[in-house]
C-alpha cells in the first residue's frame, strides 16, 4: 500500500516549532488535496495531505485509516504542538461499517476528527455558492458533481471557492441536522468543522491576506 505526503517535512534537531500541523487523510486524489493544499505555508499553519496513490480500491475508508496510522508512525504527530488529524471521506457507496470503524478511531483518539460528506465532497463545495441544496439533485455522487459543474462556466476551479469558505461554513453548519453525530444526512457535509478549525488557527487578518493573494493569483491567470 502506498501513500503520498505533501507539505510538512519532519524537522530533525528543531528545538521549537511556531506552527501547528493539520494532517488531512483524504479519500479523493484531486479536489480534496487541491482545495486544502493552498493553506500550507500560511503563518503558523502546516498542512500535510495523506492521499492514496494506487487505485480506487485503495481509497476505501479502511485504507484511509491504515495510511493515517502509517503516517503517525513514520512521520510523527505532536499533540503538544496542537497537531490535529482529520479524516475527509465520503458516504459514496462504501459500507457503513467501514465509515463507523474510521469514526471509532477518530472519536477515541486525541486531536483526531472525522468529516464525512453525503454523498461526496462536492456537497461541501456546493455550499460555497448555494445557501441550500433543496433544488439540486444530489442523491448520488454523479448528480452532485453535475450540480457543481453547472454553477459556473468552465466547471469547478478551486481558487473561485476558497475565498467563499466562510460562507460555506455558515451554510453547511446551518444545514447540519445532526451536529452531535459524525454521520451526515443526504446533502450534508461535516467538512465545515475542518474549515472552521483552519480559520480559527489562521485568524481573520491573515485569512483576509490569504484571500487577497488568491484573488491576485486569479487575475494573473487570466
Amino acid at each position: 500500500m502506498g501513500f503520498k505526503v505533501r507539505g510538512y517535512k519532519k524537522e530533525t534537531g528543531a528545538k521549537t516549532r511556531d506552527y501547528s500541523l493539520f494532517v488531512i487523510a483524504c479519500e479523493g486524489t484531486e479536489r480534496e488535496p487541491e482545495y486544502f493544499r493552498p493553506f500550507d505555508g500560511i503563518d503558523r499553519i502546516k498542512v500535510d495531505i495523506v492521499e492514496h496513490t494506487i487505485g480506487h480500491r485503495d481509497s476505501a475508508p479502511k485504507q484511509v485509516l491504515e495510511r493515517a496510522k502509517q503516517y503517525i508512525e513514520k512521520v510523527g504527530f505532536s499533540e503538544a504542538d496542537g497537531d490535529t488529524l482529520w479524516f475527509v471521506v465520503d458516504v459514496d457507496k462504501w459500507p457503513r461499517e467501514q465509515l463507523e470503524e474510521l469514526a471509532s478511531f477518530a472519536n477515541s483518539s486525541k486531536n483526531c476528527h472525522i468529516t464525512i460528506s453525503n454523498p461526496c465532497f462536492e456537497v461541501w463545495l456546493l455550499y460555497h455558492k448555494l445557501a441550500n441544496l433543496d433544488s439540486t439533485g444530489c442523491s448520488t455522487p454523479t448528480q452532485t458533481k453535475q450540480s457543481l459543474h453547472k454553477l459556473e462556466k468552465g466547471g469547478y476551479y478551486y481558487l473561485n471557492y476558497l475565498p467563499l469558505i466562510e460562507t460555506a461554513i455558515k451554510n453547511a453548519k446551518l444545514h447540519d441536522s445532526c451536529p452531535d453525530h459524525h454521520y451526515p444526512k443526504a446533502k450534508e457535509s461535516k467538512v465545515y468543522l475542518l474549515a472552521d478549525a483552519l480559520l480559527a488557527k489562521i485568524g481573520k487578518p491573515r485569512f483576509d491576506k490569504f484571500v487577497a493573494e488568491i484573488t491576485d493569483k486569479k487575475l494573473k491567470r487570466r
